[in-house]
């Protein structure tokens, strides 16, 4: 079983608008989407599109995050933790006619460590053997740097589980240490620019400190694998027609969590994940694209050696 841990989960409201978003003015939309959001659920939403469930657990809070979990409940098991401050977020994504994507993110809940301790207890009593936890995002103001990295410690106690990471800044330096099975940081969250010589060697270091597998991603410049049992490698981004960036970085965790739960052999996995963020660029919002379509660009993917 997988399950994706969101201590910071949204409702994701999705406009868009056929030209330029243009400030200081009204602009109008020709569309909107409301969803559960956040980077675990996300991943959440993308997995099931591959038709395989999850457990979504996360942190709410206020009456947003009453409208929240009924928002999940029909298409989820939820394990949850109710925060006693703070608001559970709103995210406002306004896309262009160009597929550029403005965010707007709401303030969230306040940290606190009994809810994180209880949410924490309960998903480590379900792991078994195999099982796959993904813990995203950034999680509540005020919570200590060592968070996830507390999280990946404890729920790797029970033999066999693999812990995916992906996060930014304190939260994923301090996660790094922890030595989770899988990471996905960005460019810029391990402190350069996009650029495929220095992504190359900074994936190929964290898997030589203690990471089974390390994709970094560069967005529209690519992205670059190294693993335990593979060279590094760099994937050009696909030229697809993209209609929203929002969640193309959730869904290549998603194919990580994908690859490890159907047991995919480790030359399968980059182009998984490739194709999961290429077919969510075609689609609007954080809606998860169709297998099928994945599966086709798949196909379409080709590395380059070091």
């Amino acid at each position: 079983m997988i399950y994706t841990v969101t201590l910071n989960p949204a409702i994701d409201v999705s406009l868009f608008v056929k030209d330029g978003l243009a400030a200081g003015r009204i602009n109008k939309s020709y569309g909107m989407n409301a969803e559960a959001g956040g980077k675990g659920i996300n991943v959440s939403k993308y997995l099931k599109a591959l038709g395989v469930e999850s457990v979504v657990c996360a942190g709410f809070c206020g009456t947003d995050g009453e409208r929240l979990q009924d928002m999940l409940k029909d298409e989820f098991e939820v394990l949850s933790v109710t925060y006693p401050s703070g608001n559970t977020r709103t995210n406002i994504k306004i896309t262009d006619g160009n597929g550029i994507t403005t965010d707007i993110n709401g303030d969230g809940p306040v940290y606190d460590k009994a809810s994180v301790e209880l949410l924490k207890t309960s998903v480590s009593g379900r792991l078994t053997s195999g099982d796959t936890v993904v813990i995203s995002g950034r999680p509540p103001h005020g919570s200590p740097s060592d968070i996830y990295a507390d999280l990946i410690r404890s729920l790797s106690t029970v033999e066999g589980v693999k812990m995916i990471l992906d996060c930014s800044g304190e939260f994923l330096l301090e996660g790094l240490k922890a030595k989770p099975y899988a990471v996905k940081p960005t460019c810029e969250e391990l402190g350069f620019a996009d650029d495929v010589e220095t992504a190359l060697r900074e994936a190929a270091r964290i898997v030589s400190e203690g990471v089974t597998h390390c994709i970094i991603s560069m967005g529209k410049n690519g992205s670059v694998f190294a693993g335990v049992d593979s060279v590094p490698v760099y994937s050009k981004a696909l030229d697809v027609d993209v209609h929203c960036t929002t969640g193309c970085g959730d869904a290549m965790t998603a194919g990580l969590a994908y690859a490890f739960e159907t047991k995919m052999p480790s030359s399968d996995i980059f182009a998984m994940c490739v194709a999961m963020a290429s077919a969510e660029a075609e689609t609007e919002g954080t809606k998860a694209p169709s297998k099928e379509r994945i599966m086709e660009l798949v196909d379409a993917v080709r590395f380059c050696g070091q």
